[in-house]
């Protein structure tokens, strides 16, 4: 008893310092939005604003060079993206779930291997296709490359939360005469709802997160990430009382997002884990 004890406060201890480690920067990041420059900036540093105050928000947004429109591309792209990857990875999910096929198995396993190729492999030839089609500095080349690259998962997931649904259901609405578009947005959409939710927000945490890419494929439609990075250089040196300010406000829309569908999330991931 008594070891199962010790290791039960080990347990607890180090699940402590995890969270500790991990809400700190968040905290950090949070505390330096309403304080001074010169505070932020000052040693030794102050865990509590001293004169906590606004002045950042206002300066972010009508003094500084860094604006919000960056926010409104993120908002975008992440959006379209989202529908792109969502609805493609919908569609292949219940095919390779419902229907056998020739090589039915490979192309399954070759679309999960297309998640492992390291993205510097093939950000020359993206950049040198995009500048060809046209497609370089603008929002549907992002919301395509974006939505390319978390298809394959949510690809995975979906077929995996289809093979949950019994197919008993679709040919009885078969038999009742729908066809099998209408039983597929009629009966297993709704059931596979929760896995989709997953998927979405999958797809927009992704989008909305990335770097390498935007600042590659882009000059003057940027993304936020993009912008904070330009950002650190905008006055020589870093303001991190306005730094930490333009990136709360990129955290919130997350935050918000996960806090409302985090339900969804988890059973999408539990529901899409159980397949046969």
């Amino acid at each position: 008893m008594k070891v199962r004890s010790s290791w039960g406060i080990l347990t607890y201890v180090l699940l402590l310092v995890w969270a500790i480690l991990t809400v700190m920067p968040l905290y950090w990041l949070f505390s330096a939005t309403f304080k001074l420059p010169g505070e932020a900036m000052g040693y030794p540093p102050t865990f509590f604003p001293r004169h906590p105050t606004l002045r950042n928000f206002g300066t972010l947004l009508f003094k500084s060079e860094f604006g919000f429109k960056s926010y409104l591309n993120s908002i975008v792209i992440a959006t379209g993206a989202t529908l792109i990857s969502t609805v493609s990875a919908m569609l292949a999910g219940f095919g390779f779930s419902r229907y056998r096929f020739p090589l039915r198995n490979q192309i399954f396993v070759f679309i999960l291997l297309l998640q492992m190729i390291p993205l510097l492999a093939v950000i020359i030839p993206l950049y040198k296709l995009y500048s060809l089609y046209g497609l370089y500095d603008t929002r549907i080349g992002l919301m395509i490359v974006y939505a390319v690259r978390t298809v394959s998962m949510n690809t995975w997931l979906l077929k995996g939360y289809f093979d949950t649904v019994p197919v008993e259901i679709e040919e009885a609405a078969l038999i009742d005469g729908c066809s099998m578009l209408q039983a597929f947005s009629r009966v297993s959409f709704p059931i596979a709802a929760p896995g989709v939710a997953a998927a979405a927000i999958f797809a927009f945490f992704r989008s909305w997160n990335e770097f390498m890419i935007a600042m590659i494929l882009t000059s003057t439609v940027r993304p936020y990430t993009v912008e904070l990075y330009r950002f650190l250089g905008e006055h020589g040196e870093v303001d991190w009382s306005l730094l930490g300010t333009a990136s709360f406000i990129a955290i919130v829309p997350v935050l918000i997002l996960f806090s409302f569908f985090q339900k969804y999330f988890i059973i999408g991931l539990a529901g899409g884990a159980l397949k046969e």
